[in-house]
């Protein structure tokens, strides 16, 4: 009888590891929070952020803080907050803005390179998100890496 029960609570066991895994890599890939640091450089002008995604199960948040600097003008302090709606496709997370809520609301010389998502509703955008090691992601743009992001 014992034996009995040791032969069927090992095949459990063999049954459920490999769901218990699959659902543990299903909740890192939608329920994370990072943190990335960059530095965007076009002619003599500069702008460094500090950049936070949080992924929770399609809905998604991103807030940078950060400066705008150019030559013999005094610094200009940058912000942005981003409610999203995401999705996982094609080996891509698809982020579609739903509120934006950038600072200052001013034009700058860089808004042509940032993409749309960042600074207007109802845009998308569209990273591969790939884990680098156990506690960092790169965002990857058509195969480039675009930024490394540090799991907060």
């Amino acid at each position: 009888m014992n034996s009995n029960r040791l032969i069927w609570s090992g095949i459990a066991i063999a049954i459920a590891a490999p769901l218990i895994a699959a659902g543990y890599l299903h909740v890192q890939r939608d329920s994370f929070s990072c943190e990335a640091y960059t530095t965007i450089i076009q002619g003599d002008a500069a702008i460094d952020l500090i950049m936070n995604y949080d992924f929770r199960q399609g809905k998604g948040h991103y807030q940078s803080s950060g400066e705008y600097s150019s030559p013999g003008k005094p610094a200009i302090r940058l912000s942005n907050k981003v409610e999203f709606d995401y999705w996982h496709e094609a080996g891509r997370v698809i982020m579609i803005s739903s509120e934006t809520n950038e600072l200052p609301r001013k034009d700058f010389p860089f808004r042509n390179v940032i993409p749309d998502f960042y600074h207007l509703r109802e845009r998308g955008v569209s990273f591969q998100v790939v884990p680098a090691n156990d506690s960092s992601y790169y965002f990857l743009y058509a195969g480039s890496p675009v930024f490394y992001c540090i799991r907060d």
